[in-house]
């Protein structure tokens, strides 16, 4: 049986199911769906024993690629609250969130990322601790309301995400304070919120999930050679072939970091890190 016809069987599912709580819910916390890893961290630190947080992109897994499982779907079927990425042009949402949703009646949908000024085509929001500031402040709303006898919890680990997410902020500020200005060259553009934050150029190789064309990837190559850049960023997990040729083209290397870590303060430090290491004018 094909893929597509499981995912049809799952959905199904969901109808019969959409009433039963499993034995999460009869623990008394709250069920959380997420899209990618990341959430699940900002989920956890405000939510903190309150919650139960399923991911739906696995590590490893492209969120442009992805399709959900039949094991997935039906177990949505617990989900209390759905948060969702919430900005345009991320394809895993785009096409399963309206089908989830109808399936699963009594799921809330929450846009963590209602408020943010958006980048166009550009739906890594949580590569910017501005925009998860205000995600995690949405976050907070939407368990508040849920669950409001468990606000004043719920208020204290926002304000110590909070800290945690300004002190990340002042120590990436600090870092790349003498690189405003400077290009950093990446095969998928994921980083571009994390650029604008600090004044930083992202380069790709790739738009939209796809590679533009031989004469894109010679301005590529002849941009980096005129800058100096001698590293290309690939997502972890990846295939590194392609990097690899482009890389040698530059006389340079490539080097892996992971926009989807889970621990997102420890990944978001990390690149900062390897910025002020490699940046060149």
């Amino acid at each position: 049986m094909k893929k597509s016809a499981y995912l049809i069987i799952a959905l199904s599912l969901l109808i019969v199911l959409g009433s039963y709580k499993g034995i999460a819910s009869a623990s008394g916390k709250i069920q959380v769906a997420v899209s990618v890893l990341p959430q699940a961290y900002f989920v956890e630190r405000v939510g903190g024993n309150r919650v139960n947080v399923q991911v739906m992109i696995p590590a490893g897994a492209s969120p442009e690629m992805y399709e959900p499982t039949p094991q997935q779907l039906v177990r949505l079927s617990d989900a209390d609250i759905y948060i969702k990425v919430g900005a345009p042009a991320f394809p895993f949402e785009e096409k399963y969130l309206h089908v989830i949703a109808g399936k699963n009646k009594k799921m809330t949908m929450v846009n963590m990322s209602y408020g943010t000024r958006y980048r166009e085509q550009d739906p890594h929001v949580w590569l910017s601790p501005f925009c998860v500031k205000i995600a995690a402040r949405n976050i907070y709303q939407a368990l508040s309301l849920y669950d409001p006898q468990y606000r004043d919890y719920y208020g204290k680990n926002l304000a110590s995400f909070l800290i945690d997410i300004e002190e990340l902020n002042r120590k990436n500020r600090t870092l790349l304070a003498g690189k405003k200005g400077y290009t950093f060259l990446v095969y998928h553009p994921a980083w571009g919120y994390f650029a604008d934050e600090y004044g930083l150029k992202q380069m790709a190789v790739e738009e939209e999930g796809k590679i533009k064309g031989a004469s894109h990837i010679k301005e590529v190559i002849d941009t980096a050679r005129r800058k100096g850049i001698k590293v290309i960023f690939v997502q972890k997990g990846f295939d590194r072939k392609s990097a690899r040729t482009i890389a040698h083209e530059i006389g340079g290397k490539v080097m892996e970091v992971d926009p989807l870590e889970r621990d997102w303060l420890k990944g978001m430090g990390a690149f900062a890190e390897i910025l002020n290491q490699v940046l060149r004018k």
